[in-house]
């Protein structure tokens, strides 16, 4: 076998290169190596130039023959190749030109893989670079990515509750977008709405649903249409779904959380918990429930471990907890305290918990009149509504603030993200609303956009947050 191999060499030195000596007078024998000026191009860039280059010249034509691999297919992200090429006589370089095909598709990236594999169908001038990786990323977008989304809760048995997107650059504003695409109405209030991965987890309190859509396209994906009573926000945990339930509001102890099957869109199980479960948070295996009361009041925390959907014990805080931040593996705690109308008024509080322990660290009080709402984080700084005015605070301060940012506000609710502050404002809650934006650096008013009637909530649908 080695005496064949001498005798194949000979003759392919013979007849293939001009020059093949060291300085030893040793046959070298000349590479071929595959190359490419970069490893990852759009779907856009049209011809793609793939070098196969020899390290010496061949004295007669030679065959290059290569394989096509990866998860891009051929005749759909790019055109079809033969698999073979000629590197001419005298020649170190050959380019196999590689045509990528830009469709409307929107997709992940791909990658394209060239492997030399003969050379006139021998293997022995296969160099060390025999193969090259190329990455295609698409340039197509979703119609809904990379914007913002207005939750409307719409008005109370009118069935019309939506959602709006507004373009990154605040430029543009399309309205019912499930609607328009699923060509059905999204139900009777939108209360809240959460994203897990591609999907959006839309919870229609009067409806007693929850809708999953795609986020980016909103395609409807399915419906949690049974085991729902009066729900309001959803979390995430142990690849479950868990949705908080304020349950029939005459009764005191019919609140729940419903567990979700992600898989197959129902409820599961249920969790008993105290009244007016209102705000869900999830944290690894734990879940923060906030019971603001319901048709009632409350002022507790529940803790869920989702590992086992067991209850743990309650943390108090103070009377109706509205909303709640996680910053730096601390729980923030926003409670409104009682307002006026209840003829038992008691103060707003702001309650930073240490989810070690799950105890109350440290606590802000409000005076017995002042109501806060809408908490929100952007960063280690916390806003949130008071009085029409926006206050912030950074985690930490060792007392509330004196002053506010932003005056005189009618937000229905409110969000920090990025350096700036999103507002929307309900109006008459029977004509359409508006979307405020400010610029947090300065605090002055970037935008405002007309929305939809009631809009409940702003969520940030960028690729980044998947």
């Amino acid at each position: 076998m080695r005496k064949n191999r001498f005798f194949l060499m000979a003759a392919l030195t013979g007849l293939f290169f001009t020059s093949c000596n060291n300085d030893d007078g040793q046959i070298v024998l000349p590479d071929i190596n595959v190359s490419v000026t970069q490893d990852t191009f759009s779907e856009g860039d049209g011809t793609i130039a793939v070098s196969f280059t020899a390290t010496e010249a061949f004295a007669a034509d030679v065959t290059l023959t290569y394989e096509v691999s990866g998860t891009a297919t051929p005749g759909e992200d790019y055109e079809a190749l033969s698999g073979s090429l000629v590197l001419s006589t005298g020649q170190v370089t050959v380019v196999q030109n590689l045509v990528i095909i830009d469709d409307n598709v929107v997709e992940a990236s791909e990658e394209i893989i060239l492997t030399l594999t003969a050379v006139n169908g021998a293997t022995d001038f296969i160099g060390a670079s025999d193969s090259v990786t190329i990455t295609i990323t698409d340039n197509d977008s979703f119609p809904f990515e990379n914007g913002i989304l207005v939750l409307h809760e719409g008005n109370f048995f009118g069935g019309n509750a939506s959602v709006s997107f507004v373009s990154e650059d605040l430029s543009t504003v399309t309205n019912g977008i499930f609607n328009e695409v699923n060509d059905e109405a999204l139900g009777d209030t939108a209360q809240s709405m959460a994203f897990n991965g591609d999907l959006a987890y839309i919870v229609v309190n009067n409806s007693q649903t929850v809708e999953v859509v795609n986020r980016y396209t909103f395609e409807s994906v399915g419906t949690v249409d049974a085991g729902l009573l009066n729900p309001r926000h959803i979390a995430f945990a142990e690849g479950r779904g868990y949705v908080t339930n304020w349950g029939d509001g005459s009764n005191t102890e019919d609140d729940f959380v419903a567990v979700i099957n992600l898989e197959t869109n129902s409820v599961e199980s249920t969790i008993a918990v105290p009244e007016g479960p209102e705000w869900i948070l999830a944290n690894g295996n734990n879940l923060y429930v906030a019971h603001q009361g319901g048709f009632n009041q409350n002022n507790i925390v529940s803790v869920i471990d989702a590992s086992s959907n067991t209850l743990g014990d309650p943390i108090v805080v103070a009377d109706r907890p509205n909303s709640m931040q996680l910053v730096n593996d601390e729980l923030w705690v926003l409670s409104g305290g009682n307002p006026a109308f209840t003829e038992n008024e008691t103060a707003g509080q702001l309650d930073k918990i240490n989810i070690m322990t799950n105890t109350v660290e440290t606590t802000f009080e409000f005076t017995q009149t002042e109501h806060p709402n809408y908490l929100s984080v952007d960063g280690n700084d916390l806003y949130y509504l008071l009085g029409g005015n926006v206050f912030k605070m950074n985690v930490s301060d060792t007392s509330l603030p004196s002053s506010a940012e932003i005056t005189g506000v009618s937000f229905y609710d409110m969000t920090a993200n990025n350096g700036q502050l999103y507002g929307v404002d309900a109006k008459d809650f029977a004509n359409e609303g508006e979307l405020a934006v400010y610029d947090l650096s300065d605090n002055s008013l970037v935008q405002s956009l007309e929305v939809s009637i009631i809009p409940g909530g702003v969520y940030f649908n960028g690729t980044a947050e998947q």
